[in-house]
This record gives structure tokens, C-alpha cells and sequence, in this order.
């Protein structure tokens, strides 16, 4: 089995950008939406930013964006716009960045309302509540994400998130060989932020999932 690729998301310490550094992530993520308590400001993700490994690439995580927002994410040198919520015509239009559509799905039938054209390079099926630390219903939405792998997915990347820890990963990669495992809540400790040994259990235990 394929070892998926890692995205730690809605960082907001320095620090962070360490662990990551440190354990090899692939993507980290931004939270970009007031109401979220992982908004970051953007002159937090340059302070963090300028931390990460270069072969780290930064992902600006939106609710509906505006062109505004997609003005100062452009100019602010993230790699990828994932958009939860409305992925309004104008942001399709215009942005210059890859864009990863998020599902928050809370019925496997949600899928079949996602955008497909070009720019989308890749599709994050999410919990029903993102950033709630709880999973979609995976018995459910197996033969369903399964279908779209040949269908809405194909040519892109499916991203799996939604309540993913380490206790629960590796099944998750068994049950839907993801291209990419999404984590947030599930690397976070009693206290503020993300937990440098919970990050570590994590990464092993994806990369342990591809020896099996």
C-alpha cells in the first residue's frame, strides 16, 4: 500500500513549524475564518512560515472566500487554497493557486455536489462539522467514496480528514487508501495548540500503514 502524504492543519504557534520540520509533513495548513478558534492572522502564517521547511508546502484553509481574501493569500505565498462552504465562480475564475474543494459531508450523498474542473486538484472529505474531531460515518460512505475515486476524484487527490488521530489512522488508510491524511483536533494535547508527541504518534503511525 501507497504511504498516503500528511497535512497537519490549523497551526498557530511557532513552534509547530518545528515538529513539523522535524517529523517530514508534507502540508501544513492555515485556518483563515474568524469563527474558528485556529484563525491565524497573516502575519502569524509569515512568522510560522518563515519556520517551515521549504519542501513543507502551506495550505490556506477558507469558509466561502471572497476576492479579497484570495488577494491576500496570493500575495502571502501559500501553495494551495482549500475552500470549505461556497467556492464562489470568481474564486474559480481567478485564483492562481491550486484548490482543494472541501466536503464537510454529513450524508455520503454530499459528494455528488462537488464542483469538478480543472483547477480543483484535489477533494477533502471532512466531518460534517469541520474542525469538530469527530469522523463521517465510514461504514456508510465507504462504497460511495470508492465510486468517486473513478469518478469525481480521478486525476486528483483525495484527502482523507474529519476526525483522524492516531489511534484511528491506520484504518482509515486501510478502509480508503487516501492520497493525503488531513489531522487537526486529533494532534492536540490538554493545552494550547498541537502536541510535538502526538504529531510523532501520528506520522508513525501512517508510515507504519504502508508496511503492512
Amino acid at each position: 500500500m501507497k504511504t498516503p502524504q500528511i497535512k497537519i492543519c490549523g497551526l498557530t504557534r511557532l513552534e509547530e513549524a518545528d515538529f513539523l520540520n522535524q517529523e517530514q509533513a508534507d502540508y501544513a495548513g492555515f485556518v483563515l475564518f474568524e469563527k474558528s478558534k485556529r484563525n491565524v492572522s497573516f502575519a502569524r502564517v509569515k512568522e510560522i512560515g518563515n519556520r517551515l521547511s521549504p519542501d513543507i508546502k502551506r495550505v490556506a484553509v477558507t469558509v466561502s472566500p471572497d476576492k479579497n481574501l484570495l488577494e491576500q493569500i496570493e500575495q502571502a505565498g501559500f501553495d494551495i487554497l482549500q475552500v470549505h462552504g461556497e467556492l464562489k465562480p470568481e474564486i474559480l475564475e481567478e485564483s492562481t493557486l491550486p484548490i482543494w474543494r472541501a466536503c464537510n459531508m454529513k450524508e455520503p450523498k454530499d459528494i455528488e455536489q462537488l464542483e469538478r474542473c480543472k483547477k480543483i486538484t484535489g477533494y477533502v472529505i471532512d466531518a460534517g462539522t469541520a474542525g469538530s474531531g469527530t469522523t463521517f460515518d465510514w461504514n456508510k460512505s465507504r462504497k460511495v467514496l470508492e465510486e468517486a475515486k473513478k469518478t469525481v476524484f480521478a486525476g486528483k487527490q483525495f484527502i482523507l480528514a474529519g476526525g483522524l488521530n492516531p489511534e484511528n489512522v491506520a484504518e482509515g488508510i486501510e478502509t480508503f487508501a487516501p492520497d493525503i491524511v488531513d489531522v487537526s483536533s486529533g494532534v492536540e494535547g490538554d493545552g494550547a495548540g498541537k502536541d510535538r508527541t502526538l504529531i510523532e504518534a501520528f506520522i508513525r503511525k501512517v508510515r507504519e500503514s504502508s508496511q503492512v
